[in-house]
């Protein structure tokens, strides 16, 4: 007969039972047993093992002391019945409870309750920090604050809702109210202490099918929900990281964020952690490799806060420097799900100025891969339609991956236009200026080979290209574009480029774009996707998902992803990916443009850039090696936030002011990755988004490799290559640095 100990660990880390149907009877002097739930139990706390008397599931006895049965490999009692989404023993099991108007009480929802069919309307999420009343209670108001609350939560009309700082004496009036019992699921036991110990609360109106909790920390944790909506089963979190009031708060961030991202990483489809992270910054992005919503739908310089002292009285009370801040987030995993609109909740107060909460709610809508494609291009194919109008005398097209239609939902809308004469940008400017008065931030790209304008439109980012044709029709500008030199020829080839790629992928052009889409998130996820920092374009991502899918098209889409990091993991880089030219001695990585000029869109990728893309390759290979051919496609093992700690000995941070100049410090990170390799890092590598990005400052982080050069040699590589751009920066840093009105807060790299 095994011991309690061991049964306890064997419940408790065999992925086979679920713990949250275990009960142990635990001896009491002169009393009954107590029965205490297995998630519940403490080992090496107050009750000692001999102390454990039976263990029981599904009300079956599986092992008892006093009797010596121990029958738990021979019962199905226990037994996880269906596969869990949330993995054992990150998550510890919760039992979701619902009311019943019958017995006038929360009862648990059984396993296999039918579900009803989810609605096919976008799925609503929402977050909020409600401000609990342990601190600073005679200043805060909450009795008028909690009937606010309770209408704003039933007015937001979302499918799930997510609150931090809840507690008791707000639970229980939020279950008593006639809308939440007849339409949510509650993720616990009401009765239990979740809410009190942790301060989270979920409410679910679409069926839930797993709850879970996971301990971060004394009064912090993860709780989640999976939960069938119209595009299938999600899993929805909630989390509330530590402040800076609490001692190293950042220190204890950086933890709670490496803890979650190794928890979400083992959650199969689609994953949604909402909550307030206390960081203004874009480090819980980076580090979890989740996008948040808001900047998804309203672009990533739009900073507007979710915390703001300066018009919030309930902020100012708890605020340490009084800066305004996004907080409050929905990060959504890149899947079937996107993001399409984003709102704050109770920021205005009412006539009497209180506001609802020190902190502003946020709902999202959400709506499936297919639906948000269709809406994407919708909106794309408007932009091409202003821009054109707005230059008639020119011929606007499309480029990029948004021709080919394996965009991702964020991805820039790629235009050229092609002018007659000299082309007048200046005149094109002012005419979009005029026929688009909504366009955000129009201005002139400095440092272009070919001249061109970026502008926001309908939430999407647009880079226009153009070209003066001279006395040569703009309607014959890319079909003869090779007389009108190189830079315009090359401009023009965005165009033939994306035609080519998709007649290369016949006869599977659905599945060329299915995997091309993959990839490119995967190639993004792990640092691989950005020309101007060593990686390969999206170009040369799309010229490879084309052959792959030629190849083996006929595949389902898991074993075509696997053919494809098999084909391009075992090839032979010698071998250049196309048919043209090439440079004597060539590159150590070539992939051709498809069509004239025929040209290496890889000539930035060095060899140490070269074997950290085989490097990749052969990982998601072997990830996939050990995938079902009939599962999902793990892609939250495949795009996980890649280990740079442990790539490079040290880091240099880049540095400059937010705006045009951005542009021109890219143009150079080459050019400082060059140099750091004549200064003895050859394996330097430019991580391609900002690690931070507050109103002051954007900085990029770059990996010195194994051999580091000192501060000196990097200040003289700075000083020489950064000339010209006001208040860029190169400094050696062994944590990405935010600067801020009252300091420095230190960051540790993703």
């Amino acid at each position: 007969m095994r011991t309690s100990e061991e049964i306890y660990h064997r419940v408790r880390w065999d992925a086979r039972f679920d713990p949250a149907r275990f009960m142990m009877g635990v001896s009491q002097r002169g009393a009954p047993p107590e029965r205490v739930p297995l998630p519940r139990f403490t080992p090496g706390g107050e009750i000692p093992w001999h102390r454990v008397l039976f263990f029981e599931a599904d009300g079956e006895v599986v092992w008892d002391r006093p009797s010596g049965v121990d029958r738990i490999d021979a019962t199905e009692a226990g037994r996880v019945r269906v596969p869990r989404r949330l993995p054992s023993p990150y998550f510890v099991s919760r039992t979701p409870h619902a009311f019943s108007a019958p017995e006038a009480a929360w009862t648990p929802v059984p396993e296999d309750a039918p579900a009803p069919e989810p609605a096919s309307a976008p799925l609503t999420l929402l977050t909020w920090n409600t401000l609990w009343d342990r601190y600073d209670s005679d200043r805060i108001d909450t009795a008028r604050r909690r009937p606010l609350l309770l209408d704003a939560l039933q007015a937001a009309d979302a499918d799930v809702i997510a609150l931090q700082e809840a507690e008791p004496a707000l639970l229980g009036p939020l279950l008593s109210t006639s809308w939440v019992r007849e339409s949510y699921t509650f993720w616990a036991d009401p009765a239990g202490r979740d809410v009190a110990d942790c301060g989270l609360l979920l409410l679910s109106r679409l069926p839930v099918r797993e709850a879970g909790l996971h301990v971060l920390g004394p009064h912090k944790a993860v709780a989640a929900v999976v939960v069938e909506s119209a595009e299938g089963l999600v899993t929805v979190a909630v989390t509330h990281l530590s402040s800076d009031h609490s001692a190293n708060g950042a220190s204890r961030r950086d933890a709670e964020l490496a803890d979650l991202a190794t928890g979400l990483a083992a959650i199969g489809g689609d994953v949604m952690l909402l909550g307030d992270f206390n960081d203004g910054g874009d480090t819980p992005q980076e580090r979890l490799g989740m996008p948040d919503a808001w900047s998804r739908v309203h672009g990533a310089g739009d900073r507007t806060p979710t915390f703001d002292p300066s018009v919030n009285p309930l902020a100012a009370v708890s605020s340490l420097t009084g800066r305004a801040s996004r907080l409050d987030r929905v990060l959504v995993r890149p899947g079937r799900l996107r993001p399409v609109s984003a709102a704050l909740l109770g920021d205005v107060p009412t006539p009497d100025g209180l506001y609802v909460s020190d902190h502003f709610g946020v709902r999202v809508e959400l709506t499936g891969a297919a639906a948000a494609g269709a809406d994407d291009g919708g909106t794309a194919a408007e932009i091409v339609r202003r821009v054109a109008a707005a230059l008639p005398e020119g011929r606007v097209h499309l480029a990029g991956s948004r021709r080919m239609g394996c965009a991702l939902p964020d991805a820039d809308v790629d235009l050229v236009a092609a002018l007659p004469g000299d082309g007048d940008l200046a005149g094109a400017r002012e005419r979009l200026n005029a026929a688009l008065p909504d366009a955000v931030d129009l201005r002139e790209v400095t440092g272009a080979r070919v001249p061109g304008l970026r502008f926001g439109l309908g939430g999407l980012r647009v880079d226009l290209v153009t070209v003066a044709t001279g006395g040569l029709s703009p309607a014959e500008a890319v079909a003869r574009r090779t007389g009108l030199g190189e830079a315009a020829a090359t401009a023009l080839g965005a165009v033939s480029d994306a035609d080519a790629v998709l007649a290369a992928a016949d006869p599977h052009r659905d599945a060329f774009t299915r995997l091309a889409r993959e990839v490119k998130a995967w190639a993004r996820a792990r640092g691989l996707d950005s020309a101007p920092c060593g990686g390969l374009p999206g170009l040369a991502w799309t010229v490879l998902a084309a052959r792959t899918a030629h190849e083996a098209g006929d595949l389902p889409p898991l074993p075509l992803l696997r053919h494809f990091f098999a084909t391009w993991a075992a090839w032979d880089w010698n071998r250049p990916v196309g048919s043209g030219p090439t440079r004597p001695g060539g590159s150590p990585l070539t992939v051709l443009t498809p069509t004239a000029p025929v040209r290496s869109c890889t000539a930035q990728v060095s060899s140490a850039g070269r074997d950290l893309v085989v490097e990749e390759l052969f990982r998601a290979w072997e990830i996939l090696q050990s995938t079902a051919d009939t599962g999902p496609v793990p892609h939250a093992l495949l795009c996980a936030p890649p280990p740079l700690r442990l790539r490079h000995a040290a880091w240099a941070i880049v540095s400059v002011s937010p705006g045009p100049d951005e542009g021109r410090l890219r143009g150079r990170l080459l050019a400082l990755l060059a140099a750091l390799a004549e200064a003895g890092s050859p394996d330097a590598h430019a991580w391609p988004r900002p690690v931070t990005a507050d109103t002051s400052l954007v900085q990029y982080a770059i990996g010195l490799g194994r051999t580091p050069p000192d501060g000196a040699r990097l200040a003289e590589i700075g000083a020489r290559l950064l000339r010209g751009i006001p208040g860029a920066g190169l400094r050696r840093a062994g944590t990405a640095v935010t600067e801020t009105d009252g300091g420095r807060t230190a960051r540790t790299l993703p």
